[in-house]
């Protein structure tokens, strides 16, 4: 926040609780939020907001973004935009700094989620299992959003779209697009199910064995996107012993690299083999 508050002229009357306005100490455009800050006020007028008075700033220097957030003011309720940003907010605070795109793509997911919950059409989520436990603290964030909207718009939010903002807020947490997300989280997935297609089983979430895969397929792509693979002392050993969960784990690697267009090496195919014969071994006690 600014340290004195914000000396202003006003663009825009955005609605009531939100301005388009020229920082004059500053030299810059921002879109300041904050409860009726709008009202009562109009364009080209020049005033002081105090720290007190702004809940939210962002500075707008990208256009399509500023395009973006008018297109969502005029077509979203008040109540949803208000809401949608005290969800954010909660989230900086619990997550540390988000991307401000969060204030475009989660706002916009939150006013179509309830769209469609007041028409009763729930949207499956496929992912939510691998959602708890690759991004807990977005999960948790994300509970707590789901209490804020029933609490302020009176909806109840379901599991499976209180996966979905966990998803939203990872992303503005790792300064990538949701699609990007999205795709990482639905790898992991195909990844668990072609172990279990392979070991002809079926993971329980609570699983232990299903708890340490996800963790590993995590750290694996998480070292193929930094370039990074560890050296396996025992990969001829692993390679001879265990020569048909390496052959799972060569599948493994042909999915991660048809997904990421990433090369897997055969150290990571090792490390792999050891978690899915640690799985065979408890399938045949």
């Amino acid at each position: 926040m600014f340290s004195n508050g914000v000396q202003c002229k006003i663009i825009k009357i955005l609605n009531n609780n939100s301005i388009l306005a020229y920082d004059m100490d500053k030299d810059q455009e921002l879109i300041i939020i904050g409860n009726g800050i709008g009202y009562g006020h109009k364009k080209n007028e020049i005033f002081a907001l105090s720290n007190n008075e702004i809940e939210k700033l962002f500075v707008t220097y990208d256009k399509k973004f500023k395009n973006q957030y008018y297109q969502l003011i005029n077509f979203l309720d008040e109540n949803v935009m208000r809401v949608s940003e005290e969800i954010i907010s909660m989230g900086e605070k619990k997550l540390g700094s988000l991307n401000p795109h969060i204030h475009i793509a989660l706002t916009d997911h939150i006013g179509f989620s309830i769209e469609r919950l007041k028409q009763n059409l729930e949207v499956n989520n496929p992912f939510l299992n691998e959602i708890k436990l690759l991004y807990p603290e977005e999960y948790e964030a994300s509970i707590e959003a789901s209490k804020i909207i029933k609490k302020d718009l009176n909806v109840a939010i379901p599991e499976s779209e209180i996966g979905f903002i966990a998803l939203h807020f990872h992303s503005a947490r790792q300064n990538k697009e949701v699609g990007e997300t999205v795709k990482y989280t639905f790898l992991i997935k195909n990844l668990i199910q072609i172990v279990e297609e392979e070991l002809n089983i079926k993971f329980d979430s609570s699983d232990l064995s299903y708890i340490r895969l996800v963790s590993h397929f995590r750290f694996v792509i998480d070292r193929l996107e930094r370039g990074k693979t560890e050296i396996n002392p025992i990969l001829n050993r692993i390679k001879n012993e265990y020569r048909d969960s390496f052959e799972i784990s060569k599948k493994i690697g042909a999915c991660i690299e048809d997904t990421l267009s990433l090369p897997v090496s055969d150290d990571e195919l090792g490390y792999i083999t050891i978690h899915i014969q640690r799985i065979k071994f408890n399938i045949d006690k």
